[in-house]
């Protein structure tokens, strides 16, 4: 063998993915040297499609690659001269030569080089590495102190067969950030940093990682990356787009992160949890990953048309989230280059076809959401998920300008001449009551289904703010409200503006006037009516002129939203055919097919025909991809790529794995773990490969780090970049769970959504704690993504996510330049930090977790000196760099000038690239 003439030729190949496996020669392998110039090459027209195959020859079987083809044969192993393709691929003559001209590929003259050298070493073929089973895989025994746990032996043993000697360790700051990041999706607090600082020995390290693990944060920042890949969203998507109630299945997820839920068992839940003996509430609520996927509800769509798409995107979702394999390719024809065929497909599209859902709901309308509790009421339908409303009695009912009525319906009536404005107060006997929400039925003010519901001369009312409160004997306690929803809102006066503090904003119903409109306010818990006590409440009218209501009724409930499993589009089986369907039209029906799983891959005989069965098959040990996908999920998370860098395709056309030994010991101690994440994870990050310096070896040439010669560096995802500026200012809130909130956003963003009246959605700025909510809390709307978030490449989640983006664009500085959250965010730091001995250093450390150089503390001294003149020269200036945001401040005695400069180096700090960057 030429090893002189082969030796620098591999080394232009990606030998990376040769791992570890010594021999006495080096050959050229199949799977990764061969294959991929075969597959991008060869099998558009000799692949697995037979309505593409070009001269009835196949080249991705060994079968159809060593065929006898009448008298010649396309490879003759050890023989170049007796193999067709080897001539073909030499020829200079245009009706001869492979690839054609007209398919627009050619070889390299490397690649022909590699063909010519494989055949003469004999032709070995190998099967398709990832569809061949996980075997048990001997740990290299390196003669160093280096490795701190098996991962670094299968490392090191790879970085010495290419030279490369592994980069120093991490210094403790860098490690603990680093930790902090991935484990929480927050940087350490200042305390532990310090705490860790003390002793940052391995032991040390062992306890902060436990520590880690241990919070509910790890949770939700795991749960923030089974959000994309399972297509979570606030919104319905399409041309509508309208709000759904997904969260309750968001706070499983996040719930079930937290209690180290096996992760085998985290994805039965999920797959099929309904089908499960006896199903608990939690795990048909699991089931609402089925449905995360969009809902269109516009009129004129195609029902079945629209039932098949939500099938094929289960199917596909399934395919790329846990088989890592390009499903959706085959849903009109055979694959080109993977061996998986239209009658796979539909065999898998089976399972999830028999979902008793339709193409067009209907009926999800803001009015019919709001409502759901009063059609139950009135159409006196018997269904236990619903919890009827009952009607409060009023008990006294008084204005300051008009007469308030009480009627024998319960209702409470204004009379006498109508004022510019007035304020109504309301009591209500509800002892020993649970009640959980209230209604508010704004009613014709002639007593009849129709007519004005406002004494305004447009038959109009603005409600600006309405409180309710607890009275009891000794106290008077304003109960918080969550969230309010309506009927119909007018344009820029939604129900929400009627809680939201503000009495310049309100709720009215122009375009929805001369008939009932109902408001529904859901307390934050549920509340224990003392006996003795009563409700109490307060209604404001007073920002337009005789905008006052004429006619109105309350009403409270037990829930107010229906059980979570009820809103939460849970899995629910219908029987129904399948067919495979030609050209993927959903009116094209051919053959019908059995629930069957890709008959290149392990055998479904024994396994139910249903999803039970096939996330049973899924999970087994004979299985060869999905503990493989898993753990490279995981290894993507704490190096950047995963040691097979396209996560979604494990097929042909994916990338070969790095260190492939590795993923397959990772992937095996995965399931004899029994699933057990934690243990995983904290494999990972104690190893040595985890802790190396991030610094960018230029020597190498290898910018992705695939030797994993180094740590990885790479942006913080979105979510981080602002959820670390309200960590280390101290606004972030910890609040866990329950309906997505509304955070900071431009005006207008939403208005340019095409929707009628009846589905139009409205942006309505959250208050308080909910304004400082963790990012993964923020409404996610599938057509208008928070601008934040997608500037940071946030995925919109219309279909399954595996691996986001990562683009660098000016717009991203504009959004920490600009964005009210890092000004507030700024201030608030600035005021935590300005009585300390330091305030620059100390803002410096908290949120950069280490101490600034001379030169950086200098810099920043500078700059806050710059400013304090400035402002002091403007202080409308600072004023209004400090009014920035809805926190209060907290008092300080500090100049205005000089918190305002100091705020400007707090924002300094904000938009520093290391701040937004993960080393």
């Amino acid at each position: 063998m030429k090893l002189q003439w082969l030796l620098p030729l591999l080394g232009g190949l990606p030998v990376l993915g040769a791992s570890a496996k010594e021999s006495d020669t080096l050959s050229v392998s199949f799977n990764d040297h061969v294959r991929p110039i075969l597959s991008d090459k060869c099998y558009a027209c000799h692949g697995p499609d037979p309505e593409d195959r070009a001269a009835d020859l196949r080249l991705d079987t060994e079968e159809g690659a060593f065929a006898d083809l009448g008298g010649y044969r396309a490879i003759t192993p050890g023989d170049p001269e007796e193999s067709e393709i080897f001539w073909r691929i030499e020829s200079e003559e245009e009706d001869e030569i492979m690839p054609p001209p007209d398919s627009h590929l050619s070889l390299t003259k490397q690649e022909k080089s590699i063909i010519k050298e494989w055949i003469e070493q004999g032709a070995k073929w190998e099967n398709h590495w990832s569809f061949e089973p996980i075997e048990e895989t001997k740990v290299p025994n390196n003669d160093s102190t280096w490795p701190q746990n098996e991962i670094d032996e299968f490392v090191l043993s790879s970085l010495i067969q290419k030279s490369i000697s592994p980069s120093k360790p991490a210094d403790p700051e860098t490690w603990l950030r680093r930790v902090s990041f991935d484990l929480s999706g927050l940087p350490p607090s200042l305390d532990r940093l310090q705490k860790f600082l003390q002793d940052p020995t391995p032991k040390a390290r062992e306890a902060e990682v436990d520590y880690l693990l241990s919070t509910i944060d790890y949770a939700e920042r795991m749960a923030l990356l089974w959000l994309d890949g399972a297509r979570y969203a606030d919104s319905n998507g399409f041309q509508f787009d309208t709000t759904r109630t997904m969260w309750p299945w968001r706070d499983w997820v996040i719930q079930a992160y937290s209690q180290n839920m096996p992760y085998d068992q985290f994805v039965r839940e999920q797959v099929a949890g309904d089908l499960f003996p006896n199903p608990t509430q939690d795990q048909l609520i699991a089931t609402g990953f089925n449905r995360n996927h969009g809902y269109t509800f516009e009129g004129g769509t195609i029902d079945e048309e629209y039932r098949v798409i939500y099938a094929n995107d289960k199917t596909t979702t399934f395919g790329t989230l846990f088989l890592g394999l390009t499903l959706e390719c085959t849903r009109c024809h055979d694959h080109k280059y993977d061996p998986l065929s239209m009658e796979d497909y539909y065999s898998m599209f089976a399972f999830f076809n028999t979902s008793a859902e339709k193409g067009n709901p209907g009926q999800q309308s803001r009015a019919t959401k709001a409502a759901a509790p009063y059609l139950e009421v009135y159409s006196g339908r018997k269904n236990p998920i619903h919890v009827n409303w009952k009607q409060l009695k009023p008990t006294k009912a008084v204005a300051e300008k008009q007469t308030l009525e009480i009627q024998k319906d319960h209702s409470i009536k204004a009379t006498g001449e109508v004022p510019s404005s007035d304020s109504y107060v309301v009591h209500f006997e509800v002892s020993s009551q649970k009640i959980r929400s209230l209604r508010l039925e704004v009613l014709p003010i002639n007593g009849s289904k129709h007519g004005p519901v406002g004494r305004a001369p447009n038959g109009n009312f603005v409600l600006n703010e309405l409180e309710i409160f607890l009275v009891s004997e000794n106290s008077r306690t304003p109960l918080k409200i969550r969230e309010a929803t309506a009927t119909f809102d007018q344009f820029g006066f939604h129900v929400k503006q009627s809680i939201d503090g503000d009495s310049s904003t309100g709720w009215a119903v122009q375009g929805g006037l001369n008939k009932t409109q109902i408001a529904r306010f859901d307390f934050e818990t549920e509340l224990i009516i003392p006996k003795g006590s009563r409700l109490e409440a307060c209604m404001e009218f007073s920002s337009h002129d005789k905008h006052v209501l004429g006619r109105f009724r309350f009403a409270s409930s037990i829930w107010g939203i229906t059980p979570p499993n009820a809103l939460t589009m849970i899995m629910k089986e219908e029987e129904r055919e399948t067919r495979i369907l030609m050209e993927g039209l959903y009116d094209q029906p051919g053959k019908r097919v059995t629930p069957r799983t890709p008959a290149v891959l392990p055998s479904f005989d024994g396994y139910r025909l249903d999803r039970l069965g096939l996330v049973d098959w899924l999970v087994s040990r004979e299985n060869p991809l999905f503990a493989r996908v898993s753990v490279n999920r995981l290894w993507q998370q704490f190096f950047g790529y995963g040691l097979v860098k396209t996560p979604d395709n494990f097929g042909l056309q994916g990338e070969l794995p790095s260190h492939p030994e590795l993923l397959d010991w990772l992937a095996k101690d995965f399931i004899n773990h029994k699933w057990d994440l934690h243990q995983t994870i904290k494999k990972i990050v104690l190893s040595a490969t985890y802790g190396q310096s991030s610094t960018y070896r230029p020597e190498l040439e290898d910018p992705e780090n695939r030797s994993l010669s180094r740590a990885s560096s790479f942006r913080l995802p979105a979510e981080m970049i602002r959820d670390q500026a309200l960590a280390a200012s101290g606004l972030l809130s910890k609040k866990v769970g329950g309906p997505s909130v509304m955070p900071y956003q431009p005006d207008g963003v939403w208005a340019d959504l095409n929707a009628p009246p009846s589905h139009r959605e409205f942006y309505v700025q959250s208050k308080g704690d909910n304004l400082y909510r963790k990012s993964l809390y923020t409404y996610w709307r599938r057509a208008v993504l928070h601008p934040s978030m997608s500037t940071f490449d946030a995925p919109s989640r219309d279909v399954c996510t595996v691996e986001r983006a990562s683009t660098n664009t000016p717009l991203q500085a504009l959004v920490t330049l600009h964005d009210p959250t890092y000004w507030e965010a700024a201030r608030t730091l600035a005021v935590l930090v300005h009585g300390e001995t330091d305030p620059i250093k100390s803002a410096f450390e908290r949120v950069l977790s280490r101490k600034p150089s001379p030169k950086e503390f200098q810099l920043l001294s500078d700059l806050q000196n710059q400013r304090i003149s400035h402002y002091r020269k403007d202080s409308k200036s600072a004023n209004r760099t400090l009014s920035v945001g809805e926190s209060t401040p907290s008092i300080t005695k500090m100049e205005p000038a000089q918190l305002a400069g100091l705020t400007d180096v707090c924002h300094t700090l904000f938009n520093l690239s290391e701040t937004i960057t993960r080393k």
